[in-house]
């Protein structure tokens, strides 16, 4: 889904962005490559939120898209240090896939006639059904640890969790789409997928992704994108053990740092680096220069 929270996000001023990754490239490489992992990769909106580090090498992607046509243009990126696989991961069996003129849009629930009647939206016209086989998380032999988890899958979020527990013991990071407002028949709520992760010992950090609907009719002359206000989805950002840092390895919270920079997060890489300079992990030094660059 279209994000506009984290399009402001990023953009709020590129050329320190820009400056901190170079940064965090040199101070967090040491603590290994990123392994990112992501579901529902179609590249209907543009870049990745993990773009930052694919750019500076800081990450191996394997990603899953089962819609051929978003998937041959994921191959066509021709992204360094990326696996792209045409599967869909699920709970290991075979589903439905609601296929819309909006491949954004598909799903293994479908459209709420509701949802569709009070928001205004597009490419919600079926126009295929499809019988899909799943695959568990825990069963891809591919991926053998995941420190970042994306997830976008229009409703089965949980389902996928739910299929990769085992793998996910070990996670740092989990990025995931939540539905505010119902959109889909059948698919669970916010609720319960932030009580599946609670459990998981992955703590809520912040909201990167916010899809916004306007009302259906409401779009009069001079209407412009901030009088959208109706929240549909939201991108959230969980970290395990984000209040128990001292639980994690050193590299763990190096690599968690990784991440919370090129998703912007500034104020969480400098709790990762402080924890880091208790160590001596990382010098005054080290910290002074990220704290000049965030505070320009």
């Amino acid at each position: 889904a279209e994000s506009d929270l984290y399009s402001r996000q990023i953009s709020y001023d590129c050329m320190n962005f820009s400056k901190m990754m170079d940064l965090a490239a040199k101070t967090f490489l040491k603590y290994g490559t990123v392994q990112v992992v992501d579901i529902g990769a179609n590249p209907l909106g543009g870049n990745p939120p993990y773009q930052p580090m694919i750019d500076r090498g800081l990450c191996h992607v394997i990603g899953f898209e089962p819609q051929k046509k978003p998937y041959e243009k994921l191959i066509a990126l021709n992204h360094p240090n990326a696996t792209y696989i045409n599967s869909a991961i699920g709970d290991g069996k075979t589903h439905a896939l609601y296929c819309y003129k909006g491949s954004g849009l598909s799903s293994f629930f479908p459209l709420r006639q509701e949802s569709i009647d009070t928001l205004q939206f597009g490419g919600h016209e079926l126009v295929a059904m499809e019988e899909v086989e799943t695959v568990k998380l825990d069963k891809v032999s591919e991926i053998t640890s995941i420190d970042y988890l994306k997830i976008d899958t229009q409703g089965s979020e949980l389902m996928i969790l739910r299929g990769g527990a085992r793998k996910l013991t070990a996670a740092l990071a989990v990025h995931i789409e939540m539905r505010m407002l119902p959109l889909y028949v059948g698919e669970p709520s916010v609720g319960m997928v932030m009580d599946w992760l609670g459990n998981k010992k992955f703590e809520f950090h912040n909201f990167v992704g916010m899809n916004k609907f306007a009302m259906y009719g409401t779009r009069h002359v001079g209407f412009n994108r901030s009088q959208r206000q109706q929240i549909g989805d939201v991108d959230g950002l969980f970290f395990r053990n984000l209040t128990r840092l001292k639980d994690l390895k050193s590299d763990e919270i190096g690599r968690q740092a990784c991440v919370a920079a090129a998703l912007g997060q500034t104020n969480y890489v400098m709790f990762c680096i402080n924890e880091l300079v208790a160590r001596d992990e990382l010098t005054d030094q080290n910290r002074e220069a990220f704290r000049l660059i965030i505070t320009e």
